[in-house]
């Protein structure tokens, strides 16, 4: 972290510490103490996708694709202005959906989010105003990165800009270098068992947490697509085989392709959560993992080892499953799975924050989507009441001001402020 962010860290923390001193030594016998500002509270935030900014993308007056540095600061402004009034004090915030950058990056591209076009400099760095935005307003920063994605629905080399680490090297001479990148499905993904794609992620981590004051890095989803039946002989199967050669070598059991590829991202996680250490204690590392929990840890997708995040130190600070469900749903009831979550949780020091899915409020997925209009708030208080809950996280902005929501997320404000 550069200079002056360890100032302002050391700066704040040491006023905070004052105002506690002077609030327990001067406080009147009777009184409820108001928590500081440094004290563990009830996190309340919002995800800001790289959704909202592609639907601000066009400028409004002129038509243009792309992001002035004053229309950008404008927008952010109103956004995390919007954030405040809804009572949030975090703001988890894109900064990398694709392989690309919002800020200047060495080991990653301009996001077309930004610039209007990938690998264009917008001529401004976008992620240093947002974090002093967010903190002049009281909110924390968490800076969202998907760490394999790269493409979704073109596997066309040519969308990516000739900087693109990805065009590289799915371009190059080197077998070696080509494997690095896999088309699967459709999209294009970093292979997570390459070295050198865990490295330029860590470096992109690294980068963010020494030159930008963020309160935290945000992994979400995105890890192994589903790969399915014939899960043993595609994707990474070619990588897994020469990990087999290796192990018969030199006599060391292997392990089952579905567990090497859980070790593939403990490796990458694992990493993720030093660098984030080494640059502050007080900055955290999370993952919102989908919440359906059975899915994740079948054989053919994701290989996200929640339990072993959940459960053992040095992995994650937090985790936020996604429960999209209500109660009334067939295989994820939102009150049975949230127990489920919970139940993994047994390091003390991991926080669990529960994703709400405030874009379905008013939905057609079931009656309760539907017709219940408590439906937000009623999910928040049932997680209150188990009294081992830490927060949440919602999603996104744009559907706190969507007509079809507006009842349900009214409702929900009452329990949020």
């Amino acid at each position: 972290m550069n200079t002056r962010n360890r100032f302002y860290r050391f700066f704040n923390r040491f006023i905070c510490i004052i105002l506690i001193v002077i609030n327990v030594i001067w406080m009147p016998r009777g009184m409820v103490r108001v928590k500081a500002a440094a004290d563990d509270g009830e996190l309340h935030a919002v995800w800001i996708s790289y959704l909202e900014f592609a639907d601000r993308l066009k400028d409004p007056v002129t038509g243009e694709l792309g992001f002035t540095k004053k229309r950008f600061q404008a927008v952010i402004d109103e956004m995390f202005d919007n954030a405040k009034d809804l009572g949030m004090n975090a703001v988890i915030v894109h900064v990398r959906p694709f392989g690309d950058a919002f800020y200047p990056s060495r080991y990653f591209p301009w996001s077309k989010y930004i610039s209007g076009t990938q690998g264009k400099d917008p001529g401004y760095d976008p992620l240093e105003y947002m974090v002093e935005a967010a903190h002049e307003r009281g909110l924390q920063f968490h800076a969202w990165i998907n760490p394999y994605r790269v493409t979704s629905g073109t596997t066309d080399v040519n969308t990516l800009s000739k900087d693109n680490k990805a065009r590289k090297w799915m371009t190059s001479d080197d077998e070696e270098q080509r494997r690095r990148v896999i088309a699967f499905g459709g999209s294009l993904y970093y292979n997570p068992s390459a070295d050198w794609v865990r490295h330029i992620i860590r470096s992109g981590v690294k980068e963010i947490v020494e030159n930008y004051d963020v309160d935290g890095i945000h992994f979400d989803d995105y890890f192994y697509p589903v790969l399915g039946t014939n899960y043993a002989k595609n994707f990474d199967a070619p990588e897994y085989n020469e990990y087999l050669k290796k192990a018969k070598k030199n006599g060391i059991k292997a392990l089952s392709i579905q567990d090497w590829r859980r070790d593939n991202v403990n490796k990458l996680i694992k990493n993720i959560y030093k660098i984030v250490k080494s640059a502050g204690d007080d900055i955290v590392f999370g993952i919102s993992p989908g919440g359906f929990l059975d899915y994740l840890l079948m054989d053919d997708r994701y290989y996200c080892d929640v339990k072993t995040w959940m459960s053992k130190p040095g992995y994650v600070d937090y985790i936020a499953p996604q429960l999209y469900w209500s109660n009334e749903h067939s295989r994820f009831p939102y009150d049975k799975i949230l127990n489920e979550w919970l139940k993994l949780r047994t390091n003390e020091d991991v926080k669990v924050y529960i994703g709400i899915a405030v874009y379905k409020a008013g939905s057609s997925e079931d009656s309760q989507w539907k017709s219940d209009t408590k439906i937000l708030s009623k999910q928040v208080e049932q997680a209150r009441n188990t009294g081992l809950v830490d927060g949440f996280m919602y999603f996104r902005l744009d559907y706190f001001y969507k007509n079809a929501t507006k009842k349900a997320v009214n409702n929900l404000l009452k329990v949020i402020r």
